[in-house]
Formats: structure tokens, C-alpha cells, sequence
């Protein structure tokens, strides 16, 4: 197990529960009261007090109908499933490690609107060097979108297009398949599918990627890759661009084009385009250092770009999972770096089932006074949670809030949830709370 030490690094020593009972007590960790932990009315009162907007900004799930499945490597996508771990989600029966089933259209619409207090999802893909090995096209993101803004009668769902820049016309004629993530595809992406935002991996390309070994990995700041697809992106009316960096996904990536040294001259050199880097640029364990390099870049490089954020999809999972201390180190560094109004939400559900533990850990969690007098890190107040979980996003992917909320208060969503709820049908986070004050801490705070 990983626990953060005082200075903010990583060893290997888990936090007890005692330990994390002490970090409680003194003021920081998560804020839930004793009878929370063992009553589940009183668990929900708490943890559905808050009027909350949440965007999650970054969400996904397979197609089982689509080229994947046509061509029989459907089950290859199935380690995607990744369930939160027992000491987070013990004994969950909703989410299984490694069944693709799990990651279907269907179960995705179940686990983020009524498993969670999601409001609007946008939804994302994983890029793919052939039709026949993609889990999830442009068109069937769309088609999700739709269906999910269809059932609520709202606006639930928006999208984001996957674009390869660097698979050009030529391969796609020499393969005979139309992608439908080339730089020339983003007018359609944008007139048709009304996209909200281009979604890059240039990490899916180079030597280290044994995915994509045939094409060549690529940097953001690359004039000849690069440039164009954002000229174009911008042309067309599209100005924010989500980039995959950090998680290599065990060499799917190249890890030589997942660190962030490509951002600051693309900031510098695109004023007009708003750059957010998945992840944060959190890596997996022992490569975790560009998450480290991303701060240091903000901070010595770009500290006043007003068109940058960072995104929390899959880091603050990982996060929590490591305890509070590693949390609040986190936390507490992005918002020194970039401030409550650049950290936008995402979660990447539903690989690790419903974000709803996700969501409560950052509704409930309290920095330590100790650490806001030590590191000099801000208070994590209702409204940087309110910015975090959702307004930032909506502002920047052209979401009202306002109207959205009014829009959804009853739709058939909402009222969908309600009816899930009342009628005692068990949301994937049942599972996830524990017994009594002592499980909750060591089981929402373990790795």
C-alpha cells in the first residue's frame, strides 16, 4: 500500500485507521458525522445536502455493437473495467474487474445518472489505429449523447471528438476504413455531432506505444502535426482541446509523449485555444513524476495563461484510495498552481463503476488545518468544491448551469432517480459505505 509522507511523497506504508481517526479528528479528512456511518438515511441526508452542479467532464464507456465487436476484440477492452478496490467499494455487486458487459451503453446511463448525482456527462472515447479495434466511435458517442438527452428530455449529455492527428489521409486510404477522427473529419465532428471539444492522446503513437507502433507519437506543440488540427479546431468553432497525458496504461502509451513538456509553447503560441490536460498528468507508480513536472511548468512557465486547466479524471480516484494526507497534498498543489477556476471535474467513469464515491469524497473532504499552516495550501471551501465539481466546466465546455438545473429538476432523469431511490433499489454506492465511523474511515481512506 501507498501512503504520502509529510513532504508530500509516496511511501509504502498504509495509514492505519487509527491514524486517519487522528487525521479526522484534528480537522481535516472527510466530514461525516457518527451516525452517518451506519445509518443509511442519515448517510444520505449528508451526502445529498449539498446543492452540488456536477460536470463530468470526462466519461466513458464501450460500444458492444460497434468495430470492436464486429471483429471479435470486444473482450480485449474488458480490462478497462477496474474496480474501485475492496477497501474503497467492499463487496460491490455492480462492478466486477475484467467483464466487459459492465462497461455497456446501458449500464453506463444507469451508473452515472442514477448511481450518481452527475447532472450532465460529457462523453469520451479511446483512440484506436483501426475501425476494427475501436471500443467507442465518434458517431457512437453521439449516438449516447442523444439518447441520453432523449430519456431526460435535457440536456444530460454532451461530447468531446476524438481526433488523430497523426493518422493522416493517406493511411486511412491505404486501410480502406474512414475513422473518423482525422484532423479533415473535425467540421463534421463539430456540425454534426456538435462536439464540445477536440480529445487528444499523443501518447497513442511512437515505439512505446505497441498499439501504435505503425504511427508516430506526437507532441502538442508540434507545428506540423499539431498546429494544423488546432487551426482547423478553431476554425470551425471548437476551442478547447483535452489532452491525455500521464496514464501510459502499461505501454498502450508511449510514455515519451505523455509528459506535459508540449504545453506551455502551444499555450503561448494559441491564445484563442483553451488546453486541458487530462489526468493532471498524474502517471501510475513507479512513473509518477510528470504530474510534479506539470506543476513546475504552470508555475515557472505559463503562471498567469488564462487558457489552461488541469482535469481530475482518474487522479483524484487514485487519490483518495491513498489516504488523506496524499489527498490533501493533491489537492492542496493544484490549487496552489492553478488556482479554484482551472481544475475541472472527471472522474473517468464507469471504468471504476459509478463516480458517486468519487463525488462525496470531494463533497466531504476538509483540508487539515495543519497542512493549510505547513504547506500553505488554501481551504478547500463550498465554493472551490462548487467551482470543482462543476461550474468551471459548465463555463468552459458552454453549459448554463442555471438552466440546466431548472431543465433537469424534473426530468425524466430525475425523476427516474428519485423513483430508484425511494423505491429501495440498491445504487452502486450502498455497497461502497461502511458499517460504523471506524469503516468508513478505513475503508474510505485505505489504499
Amino acid at each position: 500500500m501507498l501512503s504520502a509522507k509529510p513532504d508530500g511523497t509516496v511511501s509504502d506504508t498504509a495509514p492505519t485507521a487509527d491514524t486517519v481517526l487522528d487525521a479526522v479528528d484534528s480537522g481535516g479528512g472527510f466530514d461525516i458525522p457518527e451516525e452517518a456511518t451506519w445509518d443509511v438515511q442519515a448517510a444520505c441526508e449528508v451526502l445529498h445536502q449539498a446543492d452540488y452542479f456536477v460536470l463530468d467532464s470526462q466519461t466513458h464507456h464501450v460500444d458492444m455493437q460497434g468495430g470492436a465487436a464486429e471483429s471479435g476484440l470486444l473482450a480485449a477492452y474488458a480490462i478497462l473495467r477496474s474496480c474501485p478496490p475492496p477497501a474503497v467499494a467492499p463487496n460491490h455487486p455492480e462492478c466486477t474487474d475484467g467483464v466487459v458487459e459492465e462497461l455497456s451503453q446501458a449500464n453506463y446511463l444507469k451508473e452515472i445518472f442514477l448511481d450518481s448525482e452527475t447532472a450532465v456527462a460529457m462523453m469520451s472515447g479511446v483512440p484506436a489505429p483501426s475501425v476494427s479495434m475501436q471500443s467507442l466511435s465518434n458517431d457512437a458517442m453521439g449516438a449516447t449523447r442523444d439518447l441520453a438527452n432523449a430519456i431526460g428530455a435535457s440536456q444530460r449529455c454532451i461530447m468531446q471528438g476524438m481526433v488523430t492527428p497523426n493518422i493522416t489521409e493517406a493511411d486511412v486510404a491505404n486501410s480502406g476504413e474512414g475513422l473518423g477522427t482525422l484532423v479533415s473529419d473535425i467540421q463534421r465532428l463539430k456540425e454534426e455531432l456538435d462536439i464540445r471539444a477536440l480529445k487528444v492522446y499523443p501518447g497513442a503513437g511512437g515505439p512505446g506505444s505497441f498499439l501504435f507502433n505503425n504511427y508516430p507519437g506526437w507532441r502538442v506543440d508540434d507545428p506540423v502535426v499539431s498546429y494544423p488540427m488546432i487551426e482547423t479546431a478553431l476554425q470551425h468553432g471548437v476551442n478547447v482541446m483535452n489532452i491525455h497525458k500521464g496514464f501510459r496504461i502499461n505501454g498502450v502509451f508511449d510514455p515519451e509523449f505523455c509528459d506535459p513538456s508540449d504545453i506551455p509553447q502551444a499555450v503561448k503560441d494559441f491564445p484563442e485555444m483553451n488546453f486541458v490536460v487530462f489526468h493532471s498528468a498524474v502517471d501510475t507508480p513507479p512513473f509518477d513524476n510528470y504530474f510534479e513536472e506539470w506543476l513546475q511548468i504552470r508555475t515557472s512557465q505559463i503562471p498567469s495563461a488564462e487558457n489552461v486547466y488541469t482535469e481530475l479524471g482518474g487522479a483524484w480516484a487514485r487519490h483518495v484510495i491513498l489516504g488523506p494526507d496524499a489527498l490533501a497534498h493533491f489537492i492542496g498543489k493544484l490549487l496552489l498552481a492553478f488556482g479554484e477556476d482551472r481544475i475541472i471535474w472527471g472522474t473517468d467513469a464507469i471504468w471504476s463503476g459509478s463516480p458517486q464515491w468519487q463525488i462525496d469524497a470531494l463533497k466531504t473532504f476538509v483540508m487539515p488545518p495543519s497542512f493549510i499552516a505547513d504547506y500553505g495550501y488554501p481551504p478547500v471551501t463550498t465554493q472551490t468544491k462548487a467551482k470543482i465539481l462543476g461550474l468551471n466546466a459548465a463555463k468552459l465546455y458552454g453549459v448554463d448551469p442555471e438552466a440546466t438545473r431548472c431543465a433537469i429538476a424534473a426530468d425524466a432523469i430525475s425523476t427516474a432517480r428519485a423513483t430508484y431511490r425511494e423505491g429501495h433499489f440498491q445504487p452502486s454506492l450502498r455497497t461502497y459505505g461502511p458499517r460504523n465511523r471506524r469503516e468508513f474511515l478505513r475503508n474510505a481512506l485505505k489504499g
